[in-house]
């Protein structure tokens, strides 16, 4: 086994010409270098394209894709595709990374033996970190998916605060799903928990989350509605075929019923 193992990094790019270049800076910058850098344009117009160019010539580590708009569950499934790397993370084009976030993963998948690793995040751009009551430490299926499901902590279903084995993913066949456009993260970690039994979490925030208000996830569509109603039948229905524990199967339950209330009370502002 390589002392160095290779890791993946995955960032989708869609009209992101103003954030880009901190993001890739941040990830060219880690103190763990034996990376790839896959960058996939998923059919931007506002000059990202010409950017991804001129990045892809910075760096041998770097390697481009230009593909037609397909969505971000798309662009990370064709990055897992192309992907060499042991392990691999995704991160959004317009956040950015601490020097050691990789470092740090490298060296809880290899002093833990665990199938996933998470870490905390800031909220940006006011720079505060995700509250957690729990502490770092292994984490057995069910703790995992009990994180994974809740809406609050420094866990959750999002899949840029974690690292991931890319066999894992390649041998299970596991995917974002393609057809909603809200909570595919949190699917595709419930698929994915569900393959393995060994999981680290630390509470560290290694990740800066940026929130714009003109993102995809932060403004608010009531034809996005049923995504969310989608989304957990399809959670539950994971859960249910694995034959998960009935405390983690009422979590899912009760986190569905929450995303609907607050579809419910917006509806009524609207």
């Amino acid at each position: 086994m390589s002392l160095t193992p290779l890791f993946s990094i995955v960032v989708p790019f869609y009209n992101l010409r103003a954030y880009m270049d901190r993001c890739i800076k941040s990830i060219l910058r880690q103190s763990y270098q034996q990376i790839e850098l896959i960058l996939i344009d998923d059919g931007s117009t506002d000059g990202t394209t010409e950017r991804l160019d001129y990045w892809a010539k910075v760096d041998p580590r770097i390697r481009v894709f230009q593909r037609a708009n397909h969505g971000v569950s798309a662009t990370r499934n064709f990055g897992v595709q192309v992907a060499n790397g042991k392990y691999i993370t995704f991160v959004d084009g317009d956040d950015w990374v601490e020097h050691q976030f990789i470092e740090f993963m490298v060296q809880s998948f290899e002093r833990y033996q665990v199938a996933m690793v998470a870490c905390g995040f800031y909220y940006d751009p006011r720079g505060r970190s995700a509250t957690t009551k729990h502490e770092s430490g292994v984490l057995n299926r069910k703790e995992m998916m009990n994180r994974v499901l809740k809406l609050s902590g420094s866990v959750r279903g999002y899949s840029w605060n974690k690292g991931y084995l890319t066999a894992v993913i390649k041998d299970n066949g596991l995917k974002f799903t393609s057809d909603i456009d809200l909570m595919e993260d949190q699917l595709f970690n419930v698929q994915y928990v569900n393959a393995c039994d060994r999981f680290y979490f630390d509470t560290r925030p290694l990740y800066h989350y940026v929130q714009r208000s003109d993102s995809l996830v932060h403004a608010f569509d009531l034809q996005k509605v049923p995504d969310t109603i989608v989304a957990n039948y399809r959670i539950i229905q994971e859960l249910n075929r694995a034959n998960a524990v009935e405390v983690t199967r009422k979590k899912a339950l009760q986190h569905a019923k929450k995303r609907q209330r607050y579809a419910k009370k917006t509806d009524s502002i609207i």
